[in-house]
């Protein structure tokens, strides 16, 4: 389980081997260290003791701790051993086909689960909404015609000329698959099309959807870390001290499988017609958008014949990763 702090004047410590929580002086919580893997920090104002942090590094149990708008601020856990020729590795790999292979490994995922996630809302209205439902299926196929593409690009070309070819790929089967989403979403909510944070979108689902991407974000580093990784040194996206681009990658083929599936659903559900104040999420919407997100970490589902919660696939896809870079694995993308 997630213990998430959202609450100003909240004070977590821990008595006996368990984290307490209390408000105000009063107790409100009391919870077995063994039972949380992971302390969320959505607000200002709470504190923490000093004998909360050894206890949670004790048993490794990080403390990640989240802006107001879903960007992860900082992750205290505790020290791990690294790996120099693991990351050594990494920095070689970026320019030759091994790394190349990756890039073009997590776009491929990205294609297959938007495809995926289309496909499912097609045929959730092939009785309610016919010609919907055919517009829906040609952008599955429009996306699947760009993947093709993509799987028979070759990796030999050079890293730059490969890397761009992978990029506009991408760009391409997004324009379909967010015309689709548009298209769907279209009477339950307004929602103009993809605006990415920079845009400064106003609507509702692309405020959720920015917010819950970074908090994929957060989770995607924190493997990234445990692994051993260096979480700026990517292969799809660019180097930048300014963006994990690793992280940015491995987020890539988990993006539809667990956010776009949470917020679309919220949006049909019509349950974030009142999220914002301004163009900024609500306190209680924050909550609302984490618990979903949550919940959606902890399904379970089959993936390369295991049946896991999302989010420890999500560390095995990491972990498959860095034997990817040191030879022993050939990377398969996560795909539903």
């Amino acid at each position: 389980m997630r213990l998430v702090v959202n609450e100003p004047g909240l004070f977590v410590g821990t008595r006996g081997g368990m984290i307490t929580v209390q408000k105000k002086g009063e107790r409100v919580l009391e919870v077995p260290v063994a039972k949380v893997d992971a302390v969320v920090v959505l607000t200002r104002g709470a504190s923490f003791s000093s004998a909360l942090m050894r206890l949670l590094s004790k048993h490794n149990v990080p403390l990640v701790f989240y802006s107001s708008h879903g960007l992860p601020l900082l992750v205290c856990r505790g020290l791990t051993a690294g790996s120099v020729m693991l990351r050594k590795k990494q920095y070689e790999a970026q320019g030759k086909v091994v790394g190349l292979k990756l890039a073009k490994l997590f776009a491929a995922g990205k294609m297959f689960n938007q495809s995926s996630l289309l496909y499912s809302m097609a045929r959730n209205r092939e009785v309610s909404d016919p010609p919907l439902a055919k517009l829906l299926h040609e952008a599955v196929r429009s996306v699947r015609s760009v993947l093709r593409r993509l799987e028979e690009l070759c990796c030999e070309d050079g890293a730059d000329k490969v890397r761009e070819e992978i990029l506009r790929l991408e760009a391409e089967a997004a324009r379909v698959y967010w015309d689709g989403v548009r298209q769907a979403l279209l009477k339950v909510v307004d929602f103009p099309g993809r605006r990415k944070r920079f845009e400064d979108p106003s609507d509702p689902v692309n405020v959720s959807l920015n917010y819950l991407y970074r908090v994929l974000a957060g989770e995607c580093y924190l493997n990234v870390e445990i692994c051993g990784l260096d979480p700026y040194a990517g292969f799809l996206h660019t180097d930048s001290p300014r963006r994990p681009a690793l992280v940015m990658d491995l987020m890539e083929e988990f993006r539809q499988q667990v956010v776009d599936r949470v917020v679309f659903r919220l949006a049909f559900e019509r349950k974030l017609s009142d999220v914002l104040e301004g163009r900024w999420l609500k306190r209680d919407a924050r909550m609302i958008l984490y618990r979903a997100f949550a919940e959606r970490l902890n399904t379970s589902v089959t993936f390369s014949e295991r049946s896991l919660p999302i989010s420890e696939h999500m560390l095995l896809q990491t972990r498959r990763v860095a034997e990817h870079i040191m030879g022993r694995f050939e990377y398969v993308p996560f795909t539903l």
